[in-house]
C-alpha cells in the first residue's frame, strides 16, 4: 500500500505488513507514535488492550488529540463517546453521543465507517490519512491512528482514535 493523501489505510497492522505499519508510524507524528506506545502498554499476558483497562486520564497529553468509539455489533455502528478538545475544534459539530449511522457523510458508505469496520472486524490497527475536510482551511490533510479495545469476553466493544491535524506547508 502507498502512503498517499487519498489513502484509506496508509498501513495496517497484520501479517504480513507488520513492518510497513511500524515504518510508517515511525513517520507520523509523536501524537500517534505516543498513542500506540500507550495502548500497546495496555496488553496483559498477550490479550488485546481492555476498555477496563483504558482511562483517558493516563495519558493527559494525548486527550486532546483522542476520540473513543462505542462499537454496536449488530447492527454495525458507532457511537461518539469521546472528543478530545482538538478534535473537536475540527469538527463542524460536536457529534458526542450519535451514532455515525446518524451522520449523512459519515454512514455506510464512507471512508471513516469502512475503516471503523475493518478494525472492529480484524482487530488489527489501522493508520490512516486523509484529506481534512472542516472549518480550519489551513489544514490539508488529517493522520489518524485506530486501535480496537476489547472486553472481558474479548469482543471489541470500544474504538480507540488518536488524530494529528497537518498544516498547509
Amino acid at each position: 500500500m502507498n502512503d498517499s493523501d487519498s489513502e484509506l489505510v496508509a498501513a495496517e497492522l497484520c501479517s504480513p505488513q507488520e513492518e510497513h505499519f511500524y515504518e510508517t508510524l515511525a513517520a507520523r507524528s509523536l501524537v500517534l507514535q505516543d498513542g500506540f506506545k500507550f495502548w500497546n502498554s495496555l496488553h496483559r499476558d498477550g490479550v488485546f488492550p481492555r476498555r477496563s483497562d483504558f482511562n483517558p486520564f493516563d495519558v493527559p497529553s494525548l486527550m486532546p488529540n483522542m476520540l473513543l468509539f462505542e462499537v454496536q455489533d449488530r447492527p454495525r455502528d458507532f457511537r461518539y463517546r469521546v472528543i478530545g478538545t482538538t478534535v473537536s475544534e475540527h469538527f463542524f459539530t460536536n457529534w458526542t453521543g450519535h451514532w455515525m449511522s446518524e451522520i449523512d457523510h459519515q454512514k455506510p458508505p464512507s471512508r471513516v465507517w469502512d475503516t471503523c469496520d475493518r478494525v472492529a472486524s480484524t482487530r488489527h490497527p489501522i493508520l490512516g490519512k486523509v484529506p481534512y475536510v472542516g472549518p480550519n482551511s489551513e489544514f490539508i490533510y488529517s493522520e489518524d491512528l485506530i486501535l480496537p479495545l476489547v472486553n472481558d469476553q474479548d469482543e471489541v466493544v470500544n474504538l480507540l482514535i488518536f488524530l494529528s491535524y497537518i498544516r498547509k506547508e
